[in-house]
């Protein structure tokens, strides 16, 4: 993967690419990496100095019903199930067709990227659907967490991932998750859960010396480590990050051909042969929006990561 921190600096213009995702959380990343995998050459945007996005700063949850992964912690489980929680859940708000394709291939997406990528989830044996009282609703086998990541994989790029929240590290950069902390919790009373708990502290402890915090990756940081790794192994894939997007071309038809890029580096124009991604968030820390939508409500309080 070439990777351009310094915004546009070495892309030329008019460059093509089949593929341009705009955003680099955890969904532009996942579009990035599928594309890749079948062979698509990517260009992947992002307006900050990280990838990760809020993705980066969650608990990295990825709710899909049906996967093989479900089975394992709730096997009496069905997609008609979860498909009365989404239609109470979403309503109107977005068209049943969509939630059909989704509960429909989703499965099979899970068991895609984990044969041809480095993403790897788990179930949890006890991880509520976000609305529980809504017909339909479980509590487990439908949120999928990422796997813990070793950090050092990344090489030169870990400082490009967007560090973690505060609230999500002890001793001064340690991620910890919830079985970490079950272990940390019992680490007096169980000896698995001492070894557990030793074997993390320790390994932060050599992280230090070498990194400005854990490279043991959990949650979302987790999740974009491996959505990165899985994309830096394709050499069709570009990452341009400090870049903004001024405009997006259209042809007669009304297709999205080109893309009008900007930094400090310059400006670019690139092309866009099969498609373009928008994955640059919400509006959470829009001014206008916010004072529309959530009047009143100080910006300082928005969860969504800057950028």
């Amino acid at each position: 993967m070439q990777v351009h921190k310094q915004g546009l600096a070495g892309l030329q213009d008019d460059a093509q690419f089949d593929l341009v995702v705009i955003g680099a959380g955890g969904a532009g990343l996942s579009a990035a990496v599928y594309a890749a995998i079948e062979g698509a050459k990517v260009l992947v945007v992002e307006h900050t100095e990280f990838v990760g996005g809020t993705t980066a700063w969650s608990a990295g949850t990825t709710w899909v019903p049906g996967t093989h992964h479900s089975a394992k912690v709730n096997p009496a489980d069905t997609l008609a199930e979860a498909e009365k929680y989404l239609n109470h859940a979403v309503g109107e708000q977005a068209p049943v067709a969509l939630r059909k394709a989704f509960l429909k291939h989703g499965a099979q997406a899970v068991a895609h990227i984990e044969t041809r990528s480095s993403m790897q989830y788990r179930p949890y044996p006890k991880h509520p659907d976000y609305i529980s009282d809504l017909p339909g609703s479980t509590l487990s086998g439908r949120a999928l967490e990422p796997m813990p990541f070793d950090g050092r994989l990344l090489g030169d790029l870990f400082p490009l991932l967007r560090p973690p929240i505060p609230e999500f590290t002890v001793l001064g950069g340690m991620m910890v998750d919830r079985t970490d902390i079950n272990h940390l919790l019992a680490m007096t009373k169980s000896w698995a859960s001492l070894k557990h708990s030793v074997g993390i502290v320790w390994r932060h402890l050599r992280d230090r010396l070498t990194h400005a915090r854990g490279t043991r990756l959990v949650m979302g940081n987790a999740l974009v480590g491996r959505l990165l790794h899985s994309l830096q192994q394709h050499d069709h894939a570009t990452l341009a990050l400090n870049t903004s997007v001024d405009a997006l071309e259209r042809d007669a038809s009304g297709r999205v051909v080109a893309v009008r890029l900007s930094s400090v580096t310059g400006n670019a124009r690139v092309l866009a042969k099969k498609g373009v991604v928008l994955a640059s968030g919400g509006f959470n820390r829009d001014p206008a929006l916010r004072a529309q939508k959530l009047p009143g409500i100080p910006a300082e309080w928005c969860p969504a990561a800057p950028g």
